[in-house]
């Protein structure tokens, strides 16, 4: 559940057959990427039913690997999708979408009876601050990002489309090229969340009609949604400079 992941400690595997290059055996050097990269994904994730759930459901993931690094445009290497505004050095201006899985309620025991949870996407801007940039002697390098981020919240059962309010999810993020060997990467993020009341009430909320002996009505509130501690590997299965 990658929207939402800031309630879930999950480790995801990738292994991806991407384009090869020839790699220096001198001090690191930056080598440009190319514009596009394609293989094959795997993986599974492990998620709440909703944001603080007791009980989880596990999605196995196999799939496209695709990195686009256009000028307005990207796609994955790391930053999901987003289309820059702006950008330096020091930062980065750009639009950006997540999403997460759908959730059945009759697998859930206190939301039993209840509507099920759509599939929910966001869109809105961030801005990404490049704090600090590491090089190491086994030509390894990391980096420091701080993201701010803003976006509204839908719910899709493919059929339909409802609006449910705003999150505000700033991120700190590490991200480690050639962590122990060459071909690895390695991303560990910190992501408290904040959120509109209509995205707590589509959680939370709990209409008169769905009330019962041990589930009381209840109309959430805004304000803080959680804290995630989220961490993210990936194996180039080919030997290119990350």
């Amino acid at each position: 559940m990658r929207h939402y992941s800031s309630f879930l400690l999950s480790t995801c595997l990738l292994m991806s057959s991407l384009a090869s290059y020839a790699a220096e055996p001198e001090a690191p050097v930056m080598i440009e990427k190319p514009l596009w990269e394609l293989g094959l994904g795997g993986g599974a994730v492990v998620q709440p039913h909703y944001p603080s759930s007791s009980e989880y459901q596990t999605r196995g993931l196999g799939l496209p690997y695709v990195v686009y690094r256009g000028d307005i445009l990207r796609i994955g290497d790391g930053g999901g999708a987003r289309a820059i505004a702006a950008e330096n050095g020091n930062y980065e201006l750009s639009l950006s979408l997540d999403a997460a899985f759908d959730a059945d309620s009759e697998n859930n025991e206190l939301r039993e009876g209840m509507p099920d949870l759509d599939f929910i996407f966001e869109v809105g801007p961030q801005l990404i601050f490049h704090l600090q940039k590491f090089e190491f002697s086994d030509t390894s390098r990391s980096e420091i990002q701080l993201a701010l981020q803003a976006r509204a919240a839908f719910s899709t059962d493919f059929g339909r489309l409802d609006h449910h309010g705003y999150v505000f999810e700033p991120m700190l993020r590490y991200r480690h090229y050639g962590l122990f060997h060459p071909q690895l990467e390695a991303t560990i993020s910190l992501k408290p969340l904040w959120a509109t009341r209509d995205v707590h009430g589509y959680f939370y909320d709990v209409a008169n009609e769905f009330a019962t002996g041990t589930r009381d009505a209840y109309r959430a509130r805004g304000g803080y949604f959680g804290t995630g501690l989220n961490f993210s590997g990936t194996w180039h299965i080919s030997n290119k400079r990350l």
